[in-house]
């Protein structure tokens, strides 16, 4: 009589898989606390996330086929797969895609910003006749999409705008202080009978619960001054 095989369970936990797996899981959760949050305590959300994330890839190696289709990869190649999903889970919970490019978020859109504070930048001149001026990048540089300005802007606006100082500070005004000569220069060429004497880059903060937009106030982040060659 010939004996009978009964068929491999659909679903079964490895149990030395799984550790591995933790130990995997608790590093990646140690390497994106310190990208995104240094030697703060960290958040209960992102403990929270890679938890989930932890559980759905344990449960996804003990389904039978997939633990089928694992075992069928040669060892090199499943260093290189089990690497590129360390580095893709870490991306998703640093979420700074500019750090951990090109393991970014795996979102579509943006986050919700977590402050309740419109912020905004602006462009303030005095021309040559004593007069304030607001240039707007998108009206001279008109090769570029008015988005990506403010995106940049943006990403280089809050940096340089802080009261801490450091070299993230020192940087993004240095960028910023470039951005304005550009800018400077730009519109002097398009505007030679009233050019630019000087630029600054001003800095709005909204809080829409308590203020009206008349509300906001100018905060001077940067100031030049231009040459009288600005324009050449």
């Amino acid at each position: 009589m010939a004996e009978t095989v009964s068929p491999a369970p659909a679903w079964a936990l490895d149990r030395r898989l799984a550790g591995r797996m933790v130990v995997a899981w608790a590093a990646a959760l140690a390497a994106a606390h310190l990208v995104q949050r240094g030697f703060r305590p960290p958040t209960a959300l992102m403990v929270l996330e890679s938890l989930v994330y932890l559980a759905f890839y344990v449960g996804l190696v003990s389904i039978g086929p997939v633990r089928a289709w694992l075992d069928g990869i040669p060892q090199p190649h499943r260093l290189v797969f089990a690497g590129f999903v360390f580095c893709a889970t870490w991306g998703q919970l640093v979420v700074q895609s500019r750090t951990t490019f090109p393991f970014v978020a795996w979102t579509m859109y943006a986050r919700a910003e977590p402050r309740r504070l419109v912020e905004y930048y602006r462009y303030r001149g005095i021309d040559a006749r004593g007069q304030e001026v607001w240039v707007d990048p998108a009206v001279e540089f008109t090769f570029v999409n008015s988005a990506e300005i403010a995106s940049r802007v943006k990403y280089l606006g809050r940096p340089a705008a802080s009261s801490k100082e450091g070299p993230r500070r020192d940087q993004a005004r240095a960028r910023v202080r470039d951005l304005l000569g550009a800018l400077g220069a730009a519109y002097n060429r398009s505007h030679p009978d009233a050019p630019l004497r000087s630029l600054e880059f001003v800095h709005y903060a909204w809080d829409y619960r308590t203020q009206t937009p008349a509300d906001a106030v100018a905060d001077p982040v940067l100031h030049i001054d231009l040459p009288e060659g600005a324009a050449r």
